[in-house]
C-alpha cells in the first residue's frame, strides 16, 4: 500500500509517499480502506516538532473508509461498514489497523431537510 511518511521532524520536504507492508489486523481490531483522510494542526506540529518513533513513520489522526477486515474478537464491526477511525498515528495511509473501539459508524441514513445526500 501506499502511505505518507516520515523520518525525522522538519518542514514538509520530510515527507515521502512510498510503498510499507499491508497492516495486519489486530484480534480487537479492524483494517480500514481510508476513502477520506483529515489534516489537522496536530499533525502539522507533530511533523514540524517532534521526532517519529522510528523510521517509516506514518502520520496522521482521523481518517474514513470502508472496513476490510474484522478481528476475532470483534462483533460489532463488519466488512463493507463506512467509518471513522482516529487514532495516535497511521490515518494518512490506503490501509490502517485500528482498535474497533476507535472507529465510529452511522447506524442508519440521515434524512430531512439539510441531510447530506448520499
Amino acid at each position: 500500500m501506499k502511505a505518507a511518511v516520515y523520518d525525522r521532524n522538519g518542514d514538509p520536504e520530510v515527507l515521502r509517499y512510498e510503498d510499507v507492508p499491508d497492516p495486519v489486523c489486530p484480534s480487537d481490531g479492524v483494517v480500514v480502506r481510508h476513502g477520506a483522510i483529515a489534516i489537522e494542526g496536530g499533525d502539522l506540529i507533530n511533523r514540524a516538532s517532534c521526532t517519529p518513533p522510528h523510521q517509516g513513520y506514518i502520520v496522521g489522526y482521523a481518517a474514513a473508509g470502508e472496513v476490510v477486515a474484522v478481528g476475532s474478537d470483534v462483533n460489532d464491526r463488519h466488512v463493507g461498514q463506512k467509518v471513522t477511525s482516529f487514532d495516535l498515528a497511521g490515518s494518512h495511509a490506503e490501509l490502517r489497523s485500528v482498535a474497533a473501539s476507535r472507529t465510529l459508524w452511522r447506524a442508519r441514513p440521515v434524512s430531512g431537510r439539510g441531510a447530506p445526500t448520499q
